[in-house]
């Protein structure tokens, strides 16, 4: 009864969240797929067959899946009020009916995307990244992004503030749809992983958690992978070296992000030529990356104003080169353990990224900061990122916990700890299923004395 009160409890103050919504509430949660143990690791076995060869392989999966679409709320840069979309997917435990584990949140940040559609949330079905890492003991979320999905507006594209914004939210939501859910846990365990510009994104979220949200979060490792975070610099000088460039889309779409957030920029007509204008309406969210790069030249910089070109290199406090430099990531010192991986063959956003930002952490004073260079053999930009991400799995694995049911203070251990804080949720009047060892829907000293037992003789 005391359990069941505790969920009306929580209905209640979800619908009282929705008429005054806040940073990170939950708005809405629908299922989009689901597969048992058998049926997701047949899933994984085909979708690997048919996109790698016998080079790669995965470990087998331990759970199926749950795989959601989730709705929650946000901010823009000026702390606007936003909708956004991602995924959550967790493992689905199908015996015991009662789920007795609490498992690690991994937050992945995806590569870059022009149409609203072409994110996980706006798909009919799983792909392969969450259905093997849920599969693999991990709580998945992917966050759209600001822009993509359901979220209005354009996207702010290679911009920090949102990305973190994003993430920590979406970690809200999740942790509220725990509260409201039976079929999993979450446990302290925070991961943040992403390629390219999910890259970025995955630094950006460990600098801003670690800035401004060290008192609800703790980031366990992150895995940001060949990403832009040279923006003013390194990135400026790929786009203006007049070479051809294989994704030419690229260059525009950071323009426009940037013309779009930062109003002293100035407009699109004081950049581009008359007959590039057109291109401004081609980020609507409808158009995808191919169409945009079958209009362009082979050469970005061309589509520019040459003037424009040459009052931005010859003026350090240029506005744009002021808003490049205020998204660079590359300058600061990262408190928890991060793994930067990129490929030294990468033709699209060079590797030099990650040695200028490795090389600053350290002479900052950074003590866990490690660089994987991946050899040029391994292929460019695209080739590259499975191994990049096969490489972050087996680092996460050297930490992950996945924490037993008795293990309320959530730190992969049953020891005197978890009963102080068992007796907390007793004098708080508390529940979480973790806790409750007799499955009676209630935390009391049946449980403690059930946890005492375990102690000893374990």
């Amino acid at each position: 009864m005391y359990f069941k009160s505790m969920k009306k409890i929580i209905i209640i103050l979800f619908t009282l969240s929705f008429l005054f919504s806040t940073r990170g509430d939950l708005i809405s949660v629908e299922q989009i797929s689901t597969r048992t143990l058998g049926n997701n690791q047949i899933y994984i076995d085909n979708e690997l067959s048919s996109t790698t060869t016998d080079q790669f392989s995965l470990e087998p999966v331990q759970y199926g899946y749950w795989y959601y679409k989730i709705t929650y709320e946000t901010v823009d840069k000026n702390n606007n009020y936003h909708v956004a979309t991602g995924v959550l997917s967790f493992p689905r435990v199908d015996w015991p009916l009662t789920p007795n584990q609490a498992f690690p949140m991994i937050s992945y940040q995806h590569g870059t995307a022009v149409e609203r559609t072409s994110v996980s949330s706006q798909q009919n079905d799983i792909w392969l990244l969450p259905a093997f890492l849920s599969g693999s003991g991990y709580v998945y979320l992917e966050p759209d992004y600001l822009g993509l999905g359901d979220s209005s507006g354009m996207h702010p594209y290679q911009i920090k503030e949102p990305y973190g914004t994003c993430v920590v939210d979406l970690l809200r939501a999740a942790k509220q749809y725990d509260l409201q859910n039976d079929n999993f846990m979450i446990n302290e365990q925070l991961f943040l992983v992403g390629y390219s510009e999910g890259g970025y994104a995955t630094m950006a979220a460990h600098q801003i958690i670690e800035r401004d949200y060290v008192d609800e979060f703790s980031i366990t490792a992150s895995l940001p992978m060949a990403g832009a975070y040279s923006m003013s610099e390194i990135m400026v000088d790929v786009m203006l070296s007049f070479e051809s460039y294989g994704e030419p889309f690229y260059f525009p779409y950071v323009l426009f992000s940037y013309v779009d957030s930062y109003p002293e920029i100035g407009t699109i007509d004081n950049y581009l030529k008359e007959e590039y204008l057109f291109l401004e309406g081609m980020f609507d969210g409808y158009h995808s990356s191919a169409a945009i790069n079958n209009v362009m030249p082979s050469i970005p910089a061309t589509i520019m104003i040459p003037d424009s070109v040459t009052a931005f290199q010859n003026n350090d406090n240029h506005p744009l080169k002021i808003a490049l430099r205020e998204n660079d990531l590359w300058d600061w010192i990262p408190g928890s353990p991060m793994y930067i991986i990129h490929g030294i063959g990468d033709e699209l956003v060079p590797y030099t990224n990650s040695e200028l930002a490795y090389n600053q952490f350290l002479t900052n004073g950074a003590e866990n900061v490690y660089l994987e260079l991946l050899p040029e053999s391994y292929g460019g930009h695209q080739d590259v990122a499975p191994w990049a991400l096969l490489g972050g799995f087996n680092f996460a694995q050297d930490y992950k916990i996945i924490c037993e049911m008795g293990d309320s203070s959530l730190d992969g251990m049953i020891d005197i700890l978890d009963i102080v804080k068992t007796i907390d949720f007793i004098f708080d009047g508390l529940y979480h299923p973790i806790s409750d060892l007799n499955n009676d829907n209630n935390i009391n000293i049946f449980d403690i004395t059930m946890l005492v037992e375990i102690i000893i003789y374990q």
